[in-house]
């Protein structure tokens, strides 16, 4: 602690003593040529922006030097995107003419491709889920903030437990990232969430397929990049208190953040809190294990001068989440696992308990740190990250005591340089980056409990360097890179005496009696990946995207050496540390339209991944659970995603957006019952029709609305059903509704608060999402069994609605940009 103070003691005075120049600059209409106040201008790699005046005027101070893509956003006008240079020792200016339109389309985002471009330009897929959609959205995880996305797709074993899916694919090649920091944690593990807190992030952007040259292996599905709220306006302290209550599992939500801009200076700190007890559905009633518990801090300061900017962010996360067994009687009712108090049964009580350490849990800390630095050097920049994160992971079956326990240490690295040609439409970026892991196992715990070793000590050291060129031409943008990336893992030796039993412990090798719970190993893994691709805008608003990309993952830890009970999922997982690393090829093909009254992008891929790793159940168990090992084979994998918007420049009032996603897999080779890869997600079309009131003058109300939205989920029949490892699912409808609005100051222009309230699964349906692994979870009396019917498993949640309140801090006004409103 006391480091950070002399940190930032130091940038506090270096803030003051630094030269600060400044960009200027206005915006105005295209037509009439007249200054628009309210518009919002913002400079997404540096996460700083500010207003224009009611002339038109802005101006930012202690801008780093360089070439940027600046955005200027306001309701009723097409989104601008425009390169902007600042130059040392002067103030620079700039003017932007914006069009009049009620889309707002180019959206700027920092992609995977490693150059700043916008959505139409990028030769890739690209998603934007902003800041308005996380907060109008009731969810209970950064996952379920943007899992309606098309292409998106989310795993569940409970309401805490999501993960994400990108065109069918998950878990260790869907790399997510926090501010730029990898998220490490156990990212391979299916009984446990991101963590993430939801309330930290501000918007997302995700990249869909495997073009992700700038991150490397991880991102063989694809890439979420979360990232925080913008840093304040220079000379301003702003912040916000949120508090939200959902009646299903009774979540009580609470964020506090607070953050300033001082001549450069720049800090923002937020604590977090969650809580819920079980959720109820009408199949079930209320899902006993199913309660969960957040706490989160974060704080970031950081310094932006003409040099560059460095920023240092330090977080503790603290989860606790109980995990459904299914356990029950034979008439269905839920059971405790072990007499608590000499109660067999839970009682409403304990259901509706917020305490999440009564039924089998888990508890997860995690602990961050990351410096980001940025330097101008010539014509270009220079990026140095450096991060340390420790994840700590406790099983605990039945009582206190862990039996499961690990501990991941992981530091992620990267040096890169990046340079934009100011009037060439180059932009080069070139670079080295990786992370070093090591893991441990926690000692025995005492009798009577047994201790549960699932994977051995390990080391994984990751390296990969790439180059990634981007040209811009009046219509036309090429892209293309390399990147070549090593994997070396080394695996620890274990022996045990007495396995199985509260007398076990580990034992040097040629013990007597000892038997082999991990073999040693030294595995390394090194391949290259690649892309080229091409956007190109065509007239009326038109545009197509053609990419060609070549992937590379090496196994992950679970998938070579697994050899133990996965409490969390109930099933006994075997590695195979003979694995080869996948190899990927797909092609990336996209048709699109951004016009003033209607926006859609259809987007096709087909993915052929080489030495495909997957668990595959077999007719044998141990300890009475499932045998899972671990195998590869060829798949495919293909489908079309997209997005139909309408959003009439005549009716401002209203908008209608559809979002819809279709994916196939295929294992060749194989039997009629195992030529699907498993929980491949259901097709589903998702219609949200938004009603927008006109603001009055001087109204307390401003940008209120009104939303209906009905999610068509089809039968997947597509499955591995061998051993009844998945299930068929059935089709079912789902109906949401929200509304929302903003208590403003009629005098001042400054919001009071913003209030939404949001209705899920309205008409209370009783249904089973595809890929709700919870579905399988079953026991009779303690003894696991095979679930045959989805009928025997567990339902997802029934109706939930949820009410959230936001009040700013320092002053926050209603700009045009944020109002549901015609401005013209």
């Amino acid at each position: 602690m006391k480091y950070i103070i002399m940190l930032l003691v130091s940038l506090l005075v270096f803030a003051n003593i630094a030269a600060a120049q400044s960009l200027s600059g206005t915006v105005v209409d295209s037509a009439g040529g007249q200054g628009i106040p309210g518009a919002a201008v913002y400079f997404p790699e540096l996460k700083l922006g500010t207003t224009t005046d009611s002339a038109g005027n802005f101006k930012m101070t202690s801008m780093p030097n360089g070439t940027y893509e600046m955005e200027v956003k306001i309701l009723g006008y097409a989104t601008l995107t425009q390169q902007v240079t600042k130059k040392d020792n002067s103030t620079c200016t700039c003017n932007c003419k914006m069009g009049a339109s009620c889309c707002s389309g180019n959206e700027v985002v920092i992609t995977a491709l490693g150059n700043v471009t916008n959505t139409q330009r990028s030769p890739m897929p690209v998603t934007l889920v902003t800041h308005d959609m996380m907060l109008q959205e009731t969810s209970s995880t950064v996952i379920d903030a943007i899992a309606k996305q098309p292409g998106v797709n989310e795993t569940m074993e409970g309401p805490g437990t999501t993960k994400p899916q990108i065109n069918g694919l998950g878990f260790d090649r869907v790399l997510v990232l926090m501010d730029g920091e990898r998220e490490e944690d156990f990212q391979w593990g299916d009984d446990h969430g991101i963590l993430i807190d939801p309330y930290a992030v501000y918007d997302a952007e995700i990249i869909r397929g495997p073009a992700s040259l700038q991150y490397g292996a991880s991102a063989e599905a694809g890439v979420i990049s979360f990232k925080s709220e913008p840093f304040a306006e220079n000379g301003t302290v702003q912040g916000s208190v949120l508090t939200e209550y959902q009646t299903n599992n009774g979540l009580i939500g609470n964020s506090e953040d607070i953050g300033g801009n001082n001549n450069g200076f720049v800090w923002n700190l937020r604590v977090s809190t969650e809580e819920a007890h079980a959720y109820w559905n009408p199949k079930d009633g209320y899902v006993w294990g199913t309660a969960w518990q957040q706490q989160n801090a974060r704080l970031t300061i950081g310094l932006n001068k003409s040099w560059g900017y460095t920023r240092l962010t330090v977080s503790a996360l603290h989860r606790r989440i109980e995990v459904p067994d299914g356990n029950r009687d034979s008439t269905g009712r839920f059971m405790f696992d072990a007499p608590q108090n000499g109660q067999l049964y839970p009682t409403r009580a304990d259901f509706l308990s917020y305490n999440a350490d009564i039924a089998s849990d888990k508890i997860l800390n995690e602990y961050q740190t990351w410096w980001q630095n940025s330097f101008n050097a010539g014509k270009g920049r220079i990026g140095l990250d450096i991060g340390f994160t420790r994840s700590e992971h406790h099983d605990i079956d039945t009582g206190t005591i862990g039996q499961g326990n690990m501990v991941v240490n992981d530091i992620p690295y990267s040096l890169k340089y990046q340079v934009t040609g100011e009037n060439s439409g180059l932009k080069f970026t070139t670079g080295v980056n990786g992370t070093y892991e090591f893991e441990n196992n926690y000692p025995e715990p005492p009798a009577p409990y047994i201790a549960n070793f699932e994977i051995p000590n390990y080391t994984d050291f990751e390296i990969g360097g790439y180059a990634i060129l981007q040209k811009d031409f009046k219509n036309l943008t090429l892209s293309g890179g390399l990147r070549y990336d090593m994997t070396n893992f080394i695996g620890q030796s274990m022996y045990l005496i007495n396995s199985g039993t509260p007398e076990q412990k580990q034992v040097p090798i040629g013990t007597e009696g000892a038997i082999e719970q991990f073999q040693g190993f030294n595995n390394t893994y090194s391949g290259p990946s690649g892309s080229i691709g091409a956007s190109y805008q065509l007239p009326g608003n038109n545009y197509i995207k053609l990419n060609f990309s070549k992937s590379f993952r090496a196994p992950a830890i679970n998938e070579l050496t697994s050899n133990g009970l996965n409490i969390g999922t109930k099933t006994f997982q075997i590695g195979n540390i003979n694995l080869k690393a996948e190899q990927g090829y797909e092609v990336d093909f996209a048709y699109g339209n951004n016009g003033k009254d209607i926006s859609f992008e259809a987007d096709a891929f087909y993915n052929y991944i080489n030495n495909f790793i997957f668990a595959d159940r077999t007719d044998s168990s141990l300890s009475g659970f499932p045998v899972y090992p671990t195998k590869s084979n060829i798949a495919i994998i293909t489908g079309v995603s997209g997005y139909f918007n309408i959003h009439p420049a005549d009716a401002k009032w209203l908008e209608i957006n559809n979002g819809f996603t279709y994916i196939y897999s295929f294992l060749p080779n194989q039997t009629d019952s195992t030529d699907h890869v498993p929980w491949t997600p259901a097709p589903h079309l998702t219609t949200e029709v938004k009603f927008k009131f006109k603001d009055r003058h001087n109204s307390i109300l401003r940008g209120t609305f009104i939303k209906v939205e009905r999610a068509q989920y089809w039968a997947q029949n597509n499955i591995y059903s061998a051993l009844y490892t998945e299930l068929p699912s059935k089709d079912y409808s789902l109906y949401n509704a929200g509304i929302g609005t903003n208590f403003v100051n009629p005098k001042t222009g400054s919001v009071i608060c913003s209030f939404y309230i949001n209705c899920t699964n309205l008409m209370n349906l009783a249904y089973v999402d595809h890929l709700n692994l919870a579905q399988y979870f079953l026991s009779y009396n303690g003894q696991v069994a095979t679930v045959t019917n989805q009928n025997q498993g567990i339902y997802n949640m029934g109706r939930n609605v949820g009410f959230k309140l936001l009040f700013p801090i320092g002053g926050h006004k209603m700009q045009n940009a944020e109002k549901g409103m015609d401005v013209n």
